[in-house]
C-alpha cells in the first residue's frame, strides 16, 4: 500500500511539473499589451442556426484556446478602469454578449462560471416584461439577478430599452426620426426620445445589481454623432460599437471597437489570428516612414522620380513634392510639414506624423505583420 501511494505521489508530482511550466509559458507569452481585444458573441445555441449563432461546443473551445494561448480575461470593471487609464493585463480579452439572450443563461453562463471567465450582456430592457415573447427567449429578470449575485464577474448594461428594431423607412430607430401626429419628429421630439429610452434601459437594470450601468451597445452597430451625444446625456459613459479593431485608450470610450468571435465560421484558431491581425503598437516604432511601402500598404501609392520629385496617390487624392522639400501640394492646396522629405537609401522617406496629417487619416501599425493600416475608429468625429 505505502507503495501505491508513492507512486501516486509521483505521478502528481510529474504532472504538475509539466503542467506548471506550461501555464507559465501561456502567462509569459506576450502577443500585446496596453490594449484590450474586445470580443463580440450573440447567440450560444446547439440547433438554431443564423450568422450570429455557434454551439456550445464552439464557444468552449474558442475560450479554451485562447486561454492556452496565455490570452487573461478581463472584467468590465477593469476595462472601464483601463480605458480610464489603469493598467491592463497582457494579452487582454474582454467578452461581449449583444441582445439579451437567455441562450446566454442556458449556454454561454454555465461554460463562463466553470472557467471563471468574466462577461458583459447588452440587454434590451423593453424584453425584461415578457422574455419569452421574444422570437428568440430574452433573459429574465431573475436569470440577470441570478448570474449578477452569484459571480463578481457577470455584467448586464444596456442595448436600448426598446430601439433595437427598424422605422418603417428602413432606418436604424436610433438614429432614425419617428412619425408624430403625420410629421417627422422636430430635432427636440428626437433628443428626448433617445434620452428617455437610454434612462430607462439603465434605470431598469440598475434596479437588478448594485453595479454601475453606464455601458452601451449601439443596435446593429449603427449611430451617428447626435445619437452618440444623447446616449451620452442619457447617462453612458462607455459605447460599444461593431468595428473590428483593439480597445486602446487614444480612442473615444463612446467608440470602443468589437471583433466578432461569434460566428460559427469562426475556428477557435481563427478568432486567436483574427485578434493578432488587429494588434497595434501604441506608439509608432518609426518616426519616419518608405513612403513607398506604406502607401502601398494603405492601398494608395507612392512614387519617386530621377529628379527627385515625389507623388503620393490616396483615395482618389494626388500630393506632389520634392525631396528635401516640407511642402507637398495637392491642386492648389499646399501643406506644410514637420520634417522635410529625406532619400534613404534610394527610398523616399516621410515622417508619420507628417503622413496622417497630410492623408487625414489615423495609421496605427501592427508589430506582428509589421505593416500599417489606416484605424477606422472613431467612426464618428
Amino acid at each position: 500500500m505505502p507503495k501505491l501511494i508513492i507512486k501516486a505521489v509521483l505521478l502528481v508530482v510529474i504532472g504538475l511539473s509539466i503542467l506548471v511550466p506550461s501555464l507559465n509559458a501561456a502567462k509569459s507569452n506576450v502577443l500585446y499589451k496596453d490594449q484590450v481585444a474586445v470580443i463580440m458573441y450573440h447567440h450560444v445555441d446547439d440547433y438554431a442556426q443564423s450568422s450570429g449563432t455557434i454551439t456550445t461546443k464552439l464557444f468552449k473551445d474558442q475560450l479554451t484556446y485562447l486561454r492556452n494561448k496565455g490570452y487573461q480575461f478581463i472584467t468590465l470593471k477593469q476595462f472601464k478602469m483601463f480605458m480610464e487609464g489603469s493598467s491592463v493585463p497582457n494579452n487582454a480579452v474582454l467578452v461581449t454578449f449583444d441582445d439579451g439572450y437567455e441562450s446566454f443563461y442556458l449556454n454561454a453562463y454555465p461554460i463562463l462560471k466553470s472557467m471563471r471567465i468574466p462577461a458583459v450582456n447588452f440587454v434590451i430592457t423593453g424584453d425584461l416584461e415578457n422574455p419569452l415573447a421574444s422570437y428568440i427567449p430574452s433573459l429574465s429578470r431573475d436569470e440577470i439577478i441570478e448570474m449578477t449575485h452569484d459571480t463578481n464577474f457577470i455584467d448586464a448594461q444596456c442595448h436600448t430599452n426598446s430601439f433595437h428594431n427598424r422605422l418603417p423607412d428602413g432606418s436604424a430607430t436610433l438614429v432614425g426620426r419617428m412619425i408624430v401626429n403625420g410629421q417627422p419628429e422636430t430635432p427636440e421630439q428626437y433628443k428626448q426620445r433617445v434620452i428617455s429610452d437610454t434612462q430607462m434601459c439603465l434605470s431598469k437594470l440598475s434596479e437588478l445589481y448594485s453595479e454601475p450601468v453606464d455601458s452601451y451597445a449601439y443596435p446593429y452597430g449603427i449611430y451617428d454623432k447626435l445619437s452618440l451625444d444623447y446616449v451620452k446625456q442619457g447617462g453612458v459613459k462607455f459605447g460599444f460599437t461593431i468595428v473590428p479593431e483593439m480597445a486602446t485608450r487614444r480612442l473615444d470610450p463612446m467608440q470602443v471597437p468589437r471583433i466578432n468571435a461569434g460566428n460559427s465560421a469562426i475556428t477557435p484558431e481563427g478568432l486567436h489570428n483574427s485578434i493578432l491581425r488587429r494588434v497595434v503598437a501604441v506608439n509608432h516604432p518609426y518616426n519616419d516612414a518608405d513612403a513607398a511601402a506604406v502607401m502601398s500598404q494603405l492601398g494608395g501609392k507612392a512614387t519617386t522620380d530621377k529628379g527627385g520629385g515625389v507623388t503620393l496617390q490616396f483615395r482618389g487624392k494626388t500630393w506632389t513634392g520634392k525631396i528635401g522639400s516640407n511642402q507637398m501640394t495637392s491642386g492648389s492646396e499646399t501643406t506644410t510639414l514637420q520634417k522635410p522629405l529625406l532619400l534613404k537609401s534610394n527610398k523616399a522617406m516621410i515622417g508619420l506624423d507628417d503622413l496622417q496629417k497630410l492623408l487625414g487619416v489615423n495609421l496605427v501599425y501592427n508589430p506582428n505583420v509589421q505593416s500599417y493600416s489606416v484605424q477606422q475608429s472613431p467612426v464618428v468625429k
